[in-house]
């Protein structure tokens, strides 16, 4: 990524990186599962003060306990977005002998996961729905926010070019992955369309971000920036859409109001499963309408 970075940010951004390497060393580790029920019962006591944000708290934790559920051991998994590489060291565990790789536009994460994981673990670019060049702002205060999108409201960025590359180009025609994580800040439909070939093909059991549905920092204007993922998923390729509280606790799939709704405040939910029916949990109703 070439980029210019003024004086200031330099040792803003050689303070973030450093922060995140010894995060992720943490995430990356046995001491992660601990680390992480200590953050979530951190954020249940938060909570307290906003009852009205009580699943959202809980939110990490049903996520969890629901790739725990149905992640099989011999699945392949691809990561998109990997930050850190929690999600990837986790995925590594419940599906010990599948073949698994991670997708991160940011050059300074990518190396670092290649340092932890190998150079084959790790594809370095964006994901869209066409090739070439794109803008990639790099969040030197909350690194989590760093995205095609500028996210002013995030914090101080960086801009730099990476490369885009479509999924099906990336993976080839004879790839077979049975679950995809994806969390690239609003840009989940153009790099999820990149890749229609392979979910059309494998079907693979797919968990998303869709943020706040007035999030002004996205693209979308007046309109809901996630609404077009959801009947795409739901309308054209045949999956149901569940929030994480959802699968818990045995509800019905979604429809789309239902979607928009838990993404308006008081929000309920930022991390969906869209689910094919050969990957539905037993007794589970048809979605909605």
């Amino acid at each position: 990524m070439t980029q210019t970075v003024a004086p200031s940010d330099q040792s803003a951004a050689f303070g973030t990186f450093s922060a995140l390497r010894f995060k992720h060393r943490i995430a990356t580790s046995p001491l992660g599962g601990p680390a992480g029920a200590l953050r979530d019962q951190w954020r249940g006591l938060r909570g307290l003060r906003n009852p009205e944000l009580g699943l959202l708290t809980r939110e990490d934790a049903m996520v969890n306990a629901a790739l725990q559920a149905r992640i099989g051991a011999g699945w392949n998994c691809l990561d998109i977005g990997a930050h850190l590489g929690s999600v990837y060291y986790r995925l590594t565990r419940l599906a010990p002998r599948g073949q698994h790789r991670m997708i991160e536009a940011s050059p300074g994460k990518a190396q670092m996961l290649r340092d932890r994981f190998g150079a084959e673990a790790v594809i370095e670019c964006a994901v869209s729905d066409t090739e070439g060049e794109v803008t990639f702002h790099e969040n030197l205060d909350q690194p989590g926010f760093s995205a095609l999108d500028r996210r002013a409201s995030r914090g101080r960025t960086v801009e730099g070019r990476v490369r885009a590359r479509r999924l099906d180009d990336i993976l080839g025609d004879d790839a077979r992955i049975d679950f995809i994580k994806i969390d690239v800040e609003g840009h989940e439909y153009p790099a999820l369309r990149g890749g229609e070939a392979l979910l059309r093909r494998c079907r693979p059991l797919i968990q998303f971000e869709a943020g706040a549905r007035d999030d002004a920092d996205l693209a979308g204007g007046p309109d809901d920036p996630a609404a077009p993922l959801f009947h795409w998923l739901t309308d054209d390729l045949g999956y149901a859409v569940y929030a994480a509280f959802d699968l818990h606790y045995g509800r019905p799939a979604i429809n789309a109001a239902q979607f928009a709704s838990y993404r308006s405040y008081p929000y309920m939910a930022f991390n969906y499963f869209a689910v094919h029916p050969q990957h539905l949990p037993p007794a589970t109703s048809a979605p909605r309408r």
